[in-house]
């Protein structure tokens, strides 16, 4: 009776495994920016966020940046550039920014973050999260 029911039991459990669909696995990298000090209109330091190793064929899925300005910074501009050279900006008005440029690209490699000040002087840090799936 015992070994009548696991095999039961069993077949049920492959049966639903069989019927769930299968998703394209999904992961990410994160990395932080340290300090950058951009000063009357030039270009911050930039900082570079590693993708470490990612599998061949992967594919970003979205870029976030968030954003911690400091107390009497001007406004500034944050720029992100992929490995590839291909950058995109946000104004920063938020400390949340969301990228859809990169979206289909190759995740891999060397990522550079740095701002570019409207004003006098503008500090700030940030941390990045790029999603991909593969």
């Amino acid at each position: 009776m015992k070994k009548k029911m696991s095999i039961i039991i069993m077949s049920f459990v492959i049966c639903l495994t069989m019927a769930l669909p299968v998703d394209a696995a999904s992961n990410y990298f994160t990395g932080s920016t340290g300090t950058m000090n951009s000063l009357f209109g030039n270009p911050s330091a930039s900082r570079n966020i590693s993708s470490g190793s990612v599998p061949s064929n992967a594919s970003v899925s979205s870029v976030k940046v968030n954003v911690n300005v400091s107390p009497g910074s001007d406004s500034f501009y944050l720029y992100v550039k992929h490995p590839s050279g291909y950058s995109a900006t946000r104004l920063v008005g938020s400390t949340s920014l969301s990228f859809t440029e990169f979206n289909g690209l190759d995740p891999y490699g060397t990522w550079q973050v740095y701002i570019v000040t409207t004003g006098t002087v503008s500090t700030a840090t940030a941390r990045m999260t790029v999603d991909y799936t593969y």
